[in-house]
């Protein structure tokens, strides 16, 4: 069989897969079942993407189709690590999980696709389980960003923190209460960092009925930090006992300041340890370059 005719039979099953799931999925349910904070703030962000990426405006409406039958499967489980996952990362692209299920899956198809026409252009046939595996690649790849974007996310949170809690220190001595003090640095800060965000989400939660101490016991949920999870026992805490905000939010900002700083020293001293290996490959290779044909002349009886 010749390769233009697997391109052609390639194409026409491509062709009819795609007619078959749009005629099925063509009018998928769009509302997301979730709770109301989380919604608004999904549909805000989905909205500012849209207006700002014509590409993901054009991705959205690819997913919603494989959204449709991501729906159908029974991965409760799957389906609510990736919630939590998402969530971590500042439900990244407004995504939920069934539609970001549906994007591995869009993803997996684009790098088979890519792979296998690189290989019939390039090679003169299609390699199908290099497509395989460039597909499995692809379906993978999403969840490698996932992870990257909530360790970086994290450390951005861990880094904000101090700073954050000295201004809300200074609003609440200055008078304001709590929620007032998080409100005027949301709307004063323009930087859009993953902390004030994650506080922004906290006040709308607050907004929407969620008392306080929920909404700040679902912020430790989102966010795993030990510094976060500190900082909300401390705060709840003191509502419980009617202690003054304000002491304990210099408390913390100390305490946090401290304990990343002890971290940095602990790290220090673990660089010479972890540098060993390297520097041992390092001089190896040194050694062998000088030495190397010393060595093998000697072997062959041609050193003198």
């Amino acid at each position: 069989m010749s390769t233009s005719t697997l391109i052609s039979i390639f194409a026409g099953l491509l062709a009819v897969g795609a007619v078959f799931l749009f005629g099925i999925g063509f009018f998928p349910d769009e509302s997301y079942k979730g709770p109301a904070p989380e919604r608004g703030y999904l549909s805000n962000k989905r909205t500012q993407l849209m207006r700002s990426s014509p590409i993901y405006r054009i991705l959205i409406q690819v997913l919603k189709v494989f959204t449709f039958w991501a729906e159908l499967l029974p991965i409760t489980n799957i389906r609510s690590g990736l919630k939590d996952r998402l969530a971590r990362a500042g439900h990244l692209g407004g995504f939920t999980p069934d539609e970001y299920l549906a994007f591995l899956c869009v993803s997996a198809m684009s790098f088979f696709g890519l792979a296998f026409f690189f290989n019939t252009s390039v090679t003169g046939a299609p390699r199908l389980p290099l497509c395989f595996v460039a597909a499995m690649f692809g379906a993978y790849f999403p969840i490698m960003y996932l992870d990257e974007q909530v360790m970086g996310r994290l450390t951005s949170i861990n880094r904000d923190l101090p700073y954050m809690l000295d201004v809300l220190a200074l609003s609440v001595g200055a008078g304001l209460d709590f929620n007032s003090s998080l409100e005027r640095l949301v709307n004063k800060d323009s930087t859009s960092s993953p902390l004030v965000e994650e506080m922004r989400y906290v006040l709308q939660e607050v907004k929407m009925g969620t008392t306080r101490r929920d909404a700040l016991i679902n912020l430790k949920e989102r966010i795993p930090s030990d510094y976060i999870s500190g900082l909300v026992s401390s705060v709840v805490q003191a509502e419980q006992m009617g202690t003054p905000l304000t002491n304990i939010l210099r408390i913390q900002a100390s305490a946090i300041r401290l304990k990343r700083s002890q971290r940095a020293e602990k790290l220090a001293g673990e660089a010479p340890v972890k540098m060993i290996m390297p520097l041992l490959f390092i001089v190896g290779a040194v050694m062998l370059t000088l030495f190397g044909s010393i060595v093998v002349r000697g072997i062959r009886g041609e050193l003198f």
